[in-house]
């Protein structure tokens, strides 16, 4: 991975003018006392930081806050063999190196000062000089204090600073697979200043697609957090990652996400069908840029000992991918993948649970620290969550005395009642679902000993369900019309969804009589049957 920019501003504007790193004046100013010393405190409410402050210049404070008599601050190795050759090579937004020639830490600051208004000098400036930061901070913080200015923000106070500027490093430490992002360098001119950090963070989504016709309440062309299909039912899954406008996002040489999706036990994964960043260009103009292998990578899935299955999607630099789409206007990358319920789903008939029902989650690791590259410092979103019904049927054959009527044959339609719907019988789930490719449909039979037939895997909609073959001396009954009708959504608290089988669902469990038809008397005789 390149080596990622070593500082950045705390806000969107130009990092030494918003921070006020270098003096306004460089003239000598009033030598501070020798005992005085100074804080910087940072307010940052997330746990698990460790800010260091480095002294990268140093001198006299004056009583508006400007630096005179300015030298090389202990926190920055200024001796070094190439020191001087990096940063004489820094170049502004024009191209152009002001530090040429320049050797002295008053002639360095003053250049930051007559270009205060250039980002592009001072972000490259920060570049270089983070590089020869000296091994030992002359401050560091590694827990929160309380509140002390009653801003409802926990701090971390670097407290004994002598004058001058420093850089401020949110240090490396536990953020990696947290949902959270170290900040850029800061850099602070000491006379008790607070700052507050700046991190990009993204949030990652997951949505499933359902028929508009039976979506969920304030689904968008049918894309929601629940959705019902039937087994064998080819549908689309939506990943999206949304990196809102954040000047931060320019401090990263390269930005990695990788999408973790977790599939339950009855979903099967088929294909992925596209993977695409949208954003706007440098000049504002909306930018959307497919991406293809091996823009992307996919990994294989590995399936745990509850059936759950996990693969991943890596996009190893946003910057890369989408070459034409600047990341600090904001950007969405959105990963559509095929899957399909399987045998393995959970099925839902008369109950109004959907807590455990096929659900389906996606979390979000991300470039978390635009101060070091590596592995080690990815971030990590929370899980989102979707939810897929599919519902069942229990038919039941009896005779007219209500006992178990074996060999009776049946087969399901669409509401026309004229297309079947092909079902094959599933022995390890003792009941008739849908077919999948290579699978022959066949005739439903009610079983010897119960006149059981039932039916799992169907989406919502509305089904007839025909007798097909009748045992020898009984009628064929009437076509059975089948209702399913549902509404499902996501819970309040996004783990869980609610599933309502609607009062009008008709026919999800039925008993079907057939009565026995007439028997007539034998010839030459009335016989031993009474008719009038």
């Amino acid at each position: 991975m390149k080596k990622t920019r070593r500082f950045a501003s705390l806000a969107t504007a130009a990092i030494l003018a918003a921070c006020a790193v270098v003096p306004a004046t460089m003239s000598a100013l009033p030598v501070s006392a020798a005992d005085t010393t100074y804080s910087i405190t940072v307010n940052n409410d997330a746990d698990g930081h460790t800010y260091e402050a480095y002294q990268i210049f140093k001198g006299s404070l004056g009583t508006d806050n400007t630096l005179g008599n300015i030298e090389w601050g202990a926190g920055v190795n200024s001796t070094a063999t190439d020191f001087l050759t990096k940063i004489q090579a820094v170049k502004d937004k024009d191209g152009r190196t002001p530090f040429t020639g320049k050797t002295t830490a008053k002639e360095i600051a003053e250049v930051l000062s007559t270009n205060n208004a250039d980002s592009t000098l001072a972000i490259n400036f920060a570049d270089a000089i983070g590089q020869y930061l000296s091994s030992t901070a002359q401050a560091t913080k590694d827990a929160q204090t309380a509140d002390t200015d009653s801003d409802g923000v926990k701090e971390y106070v670097l407290s004994g600073l002598e004058a001058g500027y420093y850089l401020v490093k949110d240090k490396d430490k536990t953020q990696n697979d947290k949902d959270d992002a170290y900040t850029s360098f800061i850099m602070r001119v000491v006379a008790n200043t607070t700052a507050t950090p700046k991190s990009a963070k993204p949030t990652v989504d997951k949505q499933v697609l359902d028929e508009t016709t039976d979506a969920e309440v304030g689904a968008k062309n049918g894309w929601g957090e629940s959705a019902d299909h039937a087994i064998n039912e080819s549908f689309k899954f939506k990943l999206t990652a949304t990196l809102n406008a954040d000047a931060q996002y320019a401090n990263y040489e390269q930005y990695k996400v990788v999408f973790t999706d977790t599939m339950s036990k009855g979903v099967t994964f088929e294909s992925i069908e596209s993977v695409k960043i949208t954003g706007k260009s440098a000049d504002g103009d909306d930018i959307a840029e497919t991406v293809n292998a091996p823009g992307y990578t996919k990994s294989d899935i590995t399936t745990g000992t509850d059936g759950a299955q996990e693969w991943t999607l890596t996009i190893a630099d946003i910057k890369t991918a989408a070459s034409g789409i600047d990341l600090t206007k904001g950007a969405t990358v959105e990963v559509i993948y095929n899957a399909h319920l399987n045998s393995d789903a959970i099925v839902s008939k008369n109950s109004a649970s959907g807590e455990v029902v096929n659900n389906n989650k996606v979390s979000l690791k991300y470039s978390n620290n635009p101060n070091a590259g590596g592995e080690g410092n990815l971030g990590k979103t929370p899980e989102d969550y979707v939810w897929v019904f599919t519902y069942g049927v229990d038919n039941k054959k009896v005779d007219q005395e209500q006992k178990p009527l074996a060999g009776a044959g049946f087969k399901l339609y669409d509401a026309t009642g004229k297309n079947e719907i092909s079902l094959i019988y599933d022995a390890a789930k003792n009941a008739y679902r849908p077919t999948t490719t290579g699978e022959t449909g066949a005739e439903m039979t009610s079983a010897e000993d119960t006149g059981v037939f039932n039916i799992i895997g169907l989406d919502a909609g509305t089904y007839v369900l025909k007798e097909t073959s009748t045992p020898a001396g009984y009628n064929t009954c009437e076509p059975i019309n089948i209702v399913i009708s549902a509404t499902h959504v996501e819970n309040a608290n996004a783990a869980s969804a609610d599933l309502t089988l609607k009062a009008d669902t008709a026919n999800m469990n039925n008993t079907i009589i057939n009565q026995k038809g007439s028997t007539l008397p034998s010839t030459g005789g009335i016989g031993t049957t009474i008719f009038y």
